[in-house]
């Protein structure tokens, strides 16, 4: 095969070439183009000097010419038949090339046809040996395998007996490890089981307790008449311990835990307490009743026989008073009786301080416990927040601030700045709430209105509509008031026999710092005048429509303190600092409320009053109370406060 496709190609080698490269059509064009471009290029240089006619029978050539012109035609024409013999030849080449072309093309195709052909018997030649050849080495790796599993088999026959013994070793150790984690496993269960029954157990036991003390108040309600009127304080807080300790009930039923045992057993003591409390606060008032008529009654003896040695003693002083009535009015001019405080006045103060009193102990184990350290920051959290953000800036304001300390004295969830509080988390918790914000209003006029006026007049509205809600709130606010500034009550406490300056200051409103010196005159009026302004602000404040309920310590407590006040005996700096900071904050109302009325009262208090204070007084205050009312008076136009009253929301 490879030697006939050599002889191929050496024949074709020998034919010759000349002018020829392979493509003969091509070649031939390209010559008779090259010729026309010739002849039309010497036409062309030529043409400039022939002038005449040169063909045709019209042309004025001589013959002489004519037959040259006719010989150098033959050359032409001689010239013309060489070109187109050697275009003769160049066709001649061309076309033996094209058949040695197809003579060639057909061979190669032919060659490689045989090629192939022998290619694949070749290939088929040597895959039969090889598959031989595979077949003899799988049969021979076959008899190798099969002896070598018959020598296997005979090992594992020889060495059977020490694998079985091995194999049960291993399988009684994996057995005793298996058995002890079991038994561990279920000691551990029966350890939990035995924990989660101990704590149902215990909570049952606290239910049952809760529920006998429940049936004992229970029981005391219907025997005792004077039972349901101090439960009713105690509600709130029976309610509670019976909503959680049932919620621990069914929280027992999916699996309680030690946490719930203990809030259990502190709902247990909780109720026992509220109980002692219940029976303490009975034989307390029935104590006091007995003590009462023993006292009615002896003082009904004393007032008798005091009736009647006054009426002997008035019938023999009755001639010398008559005769030296007018002589005395005449010599003598009246004198103020020195009264510190009303009877009547004093027994509402030391009912309200005891009250206070009584309130701030239920939730002393709330304040002794530190495990409730968090919740009771909380709580003060819940009441500082709204409070120090009270401000008349709208009405939406206003009530949101209202609207988070209600919720919050009525034992609901309120939320402040990131945390959710709940007062009835702890059994003590709503005592505890509603007594810090008692307390933290009526400081507010300390820390706050006696340097701005104009911060009593929201606080007092919220105050006022709380008090209105909530009037075992409303006692508690007034019983602060009484215990920071007791000239509100109004009363000036005397120093008593055996009474030290410290005490007497005290019980007067003053503070002591912490190197034992007593707060200074400036400062005292100051703080004073905060407090009672807020006070007043109260007096004077409108109600929010949405309560339509009128305000629970309106104008006319305002009116029977300044009659109260009138009419004890005046002191320096604090007397006059009180009624003219009542003039300026309550004023303008009371004017346009009871008219006439107030306008007598201010007539007495320029002409009587200030009167006994120039005896006494010599100072600021009563100055500028005395410019206060001439101002007043000779204008006849009581002026409104420095800041707007009308909070509407």
């Amino acid at each position: 095969m490879d030697r006939s496709f050599d002889i191929s190609f050496s024949s074709y080698e020998d034919y010759p070439t000349h002018n020829s490269t392979g493509k003969g059509d091509i070649s031939i064009t390209d010559q008779l183009a090259r010729l026309r471009v010739s002849a039309l290029t010497k036409a062309a240089e030529i043409s400039p000097l022939v002038k005449e006619v040169t063909i045709g029978p019209k042309s004025p050539l001589k013959k002489d010419e004519i037959k040259e012109n006719l010989t150098n035609i033959n050359d032409e024409n001689n010239d013309q038949n060489l070109v187109e013999d050697k275009l003769r030849e160049d066709l001649r080449y061309t076309l033996i090339m094209k058949e040695y072309e197809n003579k060639f093309q057909e061979a190669s195709i032919e060659i490689f046809n045989d090629m192939v052909h022998n290619m694949l018997a070749k290939r088929a030649e040597v895959m039969a040996t090889f598959w031989t050849r595979q077949g003899e080495v799988c049969d021979r790796r076959a008899l190798e395998l099969k002896a070598r599993k018959f020598q296997m088999l005979k090992e594992l026959k020889e060495n059977d007996n020490l694998s079985v013994l091995n194999k049960a070793r291993i399988d009684e150790q994996n057995c005793k490890i298996i058995n002890t984690e079991i038994i561990e496993n279920m000691n551990k269960i029966l350890e939990e089981q035995n924990r989660a029954m101990a704590r149902c157990t215990a909570i049952t036991q606290s239910h049952s307790q809760i529920c006998s003390c429940y049936s004992e108040i229970t029981d005391i309600l219907k025997a005792e008449p004077l039972a349901k009127s101090v439960c009713e304080t105690y509600t709130t807080a029976i309610n509670t311990v019976l909503g959680n300790i049932n919620h621990i009930m069914d929280i027992c039923k999916t699996g309680a835990t030690d946490k719930d045992v203990k809030q259990a057993e502190i709902l247990a003591l909780n109720i026992e307490n509220i109980k002692r409390k219940i029976l303490d606060t009975i034989d307390t008032i029935k104590r006091e009743e007995k003590l009462k008529k023993q006292k009615e009654a002896e003082e009904e003896l004393r007032r008798k026989e005091l009736e009647e040695r006054e009426a002997q003693a008035l019938k023999a002083a009755q001639m010398a008073a008559a005769a030296n009535a007018e002589k005395i009015k005449l010599e003598q001019p009246k004198k103020t009786k020195p009264v510190f405080y009303s009877p009547e006045n004093y027994n509402h103060y030391e009912n309200l301080k005891t009250y206070l009193e009584q309130y701030e102990a239920q939730y002393n184990d709330l304040l002794q416990n530190p495990n409730l350290k968090k919740f009771r920051f909380d709580c003060q959290k819940a009441v500082n927040t709204p409070v120090n953000a009270l401000s008349s800036v709208s009405a939406s304001h206003m009530r949101d601030k209202y609207e988070k300390l209600s919720k919050l004295l009525k034992g609901e969830t309120v939320k402040v700045l990131d945390i959710h509080v709940t007062a009835t988390q702890h059994p003590q918790g709503l005592f505890y709430c509603t007594a810090l914000l008692a307390k933290k209003i009526v400081r507010q006029g300390d820390l706050l209105v006696s340097s701005s006026t104009e911060a009593a007049y929201p606080l007092a509205a919220v105050t006022a509509a709380l008090w209105a809600q909530f009037p075992h709130f409303g006692k508690l606010v007034e019983a602060n008031f009484h215990r920071y500034c007791p000239y509100i009550v109004p009363m000036f406490m005397p120093q008593k026999e055996g009474q030290s300056d410290k005490e007497f200051y005290m019980s007067r409103g003053y503070t002591y710092n912490d190197e034992g010196v007593v707060e200074k005159q400036d400062k005292f009026l100051k703080r004073m005048s905060g407090i009672f302004r807020l006070h007043c602000a109260i007096w004077i404040a409108s109600m929010p429509k949405f309560l339509n309920t009128p305000n629970a310590h309106g104008l006319r407590y305002g009116w029977r303190w300044l009659a109260s006040f009138l009419n004890l005996k005046p002191e320096p700096d604090i007397s006059a600092t009180l009624v003219h900071d009542f003039f300026i904050m309550c004023g303008s109302k009371y004017d346009k409320h009871y008219g006439r009325q107030f306008r007598k009262i201010l007539e007495l208090t320029s002409n009587q009053y200030l009167k006994v204070l120039e005896n006494i007084d010599e100072g600021g205050p009563k100055t500028r109370l005395e410019v206060y009312l001439q101002t007043v008076l000779k204008s006849n136009v009581v002026p409104a406060p420095p800041a707007s009253t009308q909070i509407n929301w």
